[in-house]
């Protein structure tokens, strides 16, 4: 039984400026969801976007629901809302 999972986790646009980094690799432990994973990044970058509701995560290059369990080797990314366009 694994005792933690491994993930890379990318971050977008001003999530990148907040966290000062554009990738890391974190390890959470089994179970975890995608707001956990949100959670521990948090406790090492304070200065992450505190209010979720302007963040969409991603699991494998598809977007996922906060609730949504992670997996080892899992690329997980956050980004911003985008707006604009016509």
């Amino acid at each position: 039984m694994a005792v933690a999972i491994a993930l890379r986790v990318r971050f977008f646009a001003r999530l990148r400026e907040q966290a000062g980094t554009e990738t890391v690799a974190i390890q959470v432990a089994p179970g975890s969801t995608l707001a956990d994973v949100y959670d521990v990044l948090r406790q090492r970058h304070p200065a992450l976007e505190s209010d979720r509701t302007a963040v969409r995560g991603a699991i494998n290059q598809e977007f996922a629901a906060w609730t949504a369990p992670v997996s080892d080797d899992d690329e997980v990314a956050f980004i911003p809302p985008v707006s604009g366009g016509c």
